[in-house]
């Protein structure tokens, strides 16, 4: 049995899917971290189903389950505090008794080696301001990469990933310097593409003007345009995301959903610290400039159009 503790402490953020925490928290306790911090949302108003399954997750992740010599600290508000100011406040809870930190959501599964990939580069950037973020999701975007265990991107994934409290210190949930940011282009100087540019913007845009949040990942991609952060990625991919979305006609998955995840190994060498473009330019075509076919189109907007007018 390995008794060793993991030295670096890793946040488990949860809410309502027993289905998946139960797999996310069972890589957890093989790992055997020294600190565990548990943030748990309450139920929502008036979704009396909800309730059950919210206390199932947090059975689940109960003292008589924490089997190892482990400092937990727990957070379950009494009230439903949503996806925005509920993950983005336990990040900044946990950072109250910490310098760094590995982050998952309860439907992102890591492969092991996705922790000792973590500790490597919490480690090895520790004190490098520029580098911001650390991210375990890596999709095979048909760049292989050989001959350095790690590269850098300006995109900051946030299935299962991790962060310094330097970093998150300079977190703008309300995104106060966005107008600046959009008249100086600093996107567009970031990437130097147009295309891209105007992607990010829209999007910050639709957050900037949201008088009540509803997210909290893309204020956390803004705060790393506007400090110019990188972040470390992979040379292969160490998360799946098993979760799915509820609709009102059963259990839907998307295509990035159980990605394959491989072991991550360190390779000898220096790694410069600027941008992969190659990937950057793949993974922006592949995932925000896409554009569908034109049949494709063509019936998405029929679609569209049945639902407005049903008959």
């Amino acid at each position: 049995m390995n008794t060793k503790l993991f030295d670096i402490p890793v946040l488990l953020i949860m809410f309502n899917r027993p289905e998946t925490t139960c797999h996310v928290f069972e890589q957890i306790r093989k790992l055997r971290p020294s600190k565990l911090y548990i943030f748990s949302d309450a139920s929502r108003e008036g979704i009396t189903e909800e309730a059950e399954l919210v206390e199932t997750c947090q059975c689940l992740v109960d003292d008589s389950q924490i089997n190892w010599n482990c400092s937990v600290e727990r957070w379950y508000p009494e009230s439903n505090m949503g996806q925005a100011i509920g993950v983005s406040s336990a990040i900044t809870w946990a950072f109250e008794t910490c310098e760094k930190l590995i982050i998952l959501q309860d439907d992102c599964l890591p492969h092991p080696t996705f922790f000792t990939f973590c500790k490597f580069m919490l480690e090895k950037y520790y004190t490098n301001d520029r580098v911001m973020h650390i991210s375990g999701t890596r999709w095979d975007e048909g760049l292989n990469i050989k001959h350095t265990d790690h590269f850098f991107s300006l995109i900051g994934h946030v299935w299962g990933w991790a962060t310094w409290k330097r970093a998150w210190n300079k977190y703008d949930f309300w995104m106060e310097h966005f107008p600046e940011m959009k008249s100086q282009k600093k996107i567009e100087r970031l990437f130097g593409n147009v295309d891209i540019a105007k992607f990010w913007q829209d999007r910050f845009d639709e957050v900037y003007q949201q008088h009540t949040k509803k997210t909290w990942d893309y204020q956390w991609q803004y705060t790393l345009f506007e400090n110019y952060g990188l972040a470390a990625l992979p040379n292969v991919n160490l998360v799946s995301n098993i979760g799915f979305e509820r609709g009102k006609y059963g259990v839907r998955h998307t295509a990035d959903h159980f990605c394959e995840t491989k072991m991550w190994q360190t390779i000898p060498g220096s790694v410069q610290l600027s941008i992969n473009k190659t990937y950057e330019q793949l993974y922006a075509n592949k995932r925000y400039l896409f554009k569908p076919r034109l049949r494709t189109r063509i019936v998405n907007k029929f679609k569209q159009m049945l639902q407005i007018n049903p008959g």
